[in-house]
């Protein structure tokens, strides 16, 4: 609306202005051509018209000073107080002029105006409703495509394609193949995941078997240490992969969440919809998460259908706080798939997480349970977490 009220504003005074300056010239060449006529007449007949003067008093000093001499048959003209003056020189002591009054320009020019406005008048509501259309279509298109790029950041899947030849579509077809590319990129890392696990699951159990036949001693002690340590990692890929595949079922059933807590602080505790085992693979994570990378847990705690998880560490990392659990994302002590677990264990129960760096220092997870529906009861439902 703005926009095309300067606009309109800005072509009314530009054709004002000329509208103007046209008038003022075709009123200086009429007082020219009545001045060549009177002459005329006067040279003639010896007599003056009516509008012809011949006292040179009577022209403004401006006027008098830019007359030529009286050897040069030229006529000059001077514009002031809304009249037009048209004189020559036609000896030294005499002076031909003829004044026409603009009143005539005048009204003319404020007829242009008032039809100028009559036409904004029409014109404006029209401009403003395509304008606005116009606008309103292309901020939708683009809030399409940053919805979608949102959803992507955060390790969705999203497309925004919308039709067209002009920016936006460029720009939402840019973000498509960006999308398509991501997706591509994680389906082919879950499947790296998945085979690398399963071809390691069955040699790592052989070499766990073999360290066991060593003879006890230094040695062997750290041997079994770093086989143990293989084999939790090549279990924890293999449980990525199967949260990943979202296939798995799901048995929920109703239970207390303080007992499925073991030594967390019950400031009110409550019934949940959860499978126990899947509710122990989380807290077992995000308590060996605060004690081997956070410097120990300082707060273990279950309020409500919610269970909090504080250590005394240095907090989450940024990128970690803006787009969640990172796979593989380590600060050199782990592999950084505890964090992952946790998420996707929660996304089959149905639960939510949110990490945090508290103003009191630390890291903070809060994982969010379901609460039983008012139908539910304590016998176990089997749902798909895909």
């Amino acid at each position: 609306m703005g926009a095309a009220l300067a606009t309109l504003a800005g072509v009314g005074v530009v054709v004002d202005h000329q509208s103007a300056v046209d008038a003022r010239d075709r009123l200086r060449t009429q007082a020219l051509t009545e001045l060549d006529a009177g002459i005329a007449v006067l040279e003639v007949t010896s007599t003056l018209r009516y509008d012809l003067s011949l006292d040179p008093a009577r022209l403004p000093a401006p006027l008098r000073a830019s007359l030529p001499s009286a050897g040069e048959d030229r006529a000059a003209t001077y514009y002031a107080d809304g009249r037009m003056w048209a004189a020559r020189r036609l000896s030294s002591d005499r002076v031909a002029s003829v004044t026409l009054d603009d009143g005539p320009v005048r009204a003319a020019r404020t007829s242009l105006r008032r039809r100028m406005l009559v036409a904004a008048g029409a014109v404006l509501p029209l401009t403003a409703l395509l304008g606005l259309l116009v606008g309103a279509g292309l901020s939708r298109r683009l809030r399409r495509a940053a919805a979608a790029a949102e959803v992507i950041s955060h390790g969705g899947t999203a497309r925004c394609t919308v039709g067209g030849r002009d920016e936006v579509a460029a720009l939402s077809r840019a973000v498509d193949d960006m999308a398509d590319a991501l997706e591509r990129r994680f389906h082919v890392e879950q499947a790296f995941s998945a085979d690398v696990a399963h071809e390691l699951r069955t040699p790592v159990a052989a070499l766990l078997s073999a360290s066991e036949l060593l003879p006890p001693g230094e040695i062997t002690d750290l041997l079994r240490g770093h086989v143990a340590r293989l084999r939790r990692l090549v279990e924890d890929l293999l449980e990525v992969a199967r949260l990943d595949s979202a296939t798995e079922e799901v048995s929920l059933s109703v239970h207390r969440l303080g007992s499925l807590v073991p030594g967390a602080v019950v400031d009110r505790d409550t019934d949940v919809l959860v499978d126990p085992r899947r509710v122990e693979r989380i807290m077992t994570n995000l308590v060996a998460n605060a004690e081997l990378h956070g410097g120990g847990l300082t707060d273990l705690r279950v309020d409500g259908p919610r269970v909090v998880v504080r250590d005394g560490g240095a907090g989450f990392p940024a990128d970690v706080l803006a787009a969640g659990a990172i796979r593989f994302h380590s600060t050199g002590k782990g592999t950084g798939l505890g964090l992952t677990i946790v998420q996707g264990q929660a996304r089959a129960l149905g639960a939510t997480v949110t990490m945090a760096n508290p103003p009191t220092g630390g890291a903070e997870v809060v994982v969010s349970f379901q609460e039983p529906g008012p139908i539910s009861g304590s016998t176990g439902s089997t749902v798909s977490s895909g």
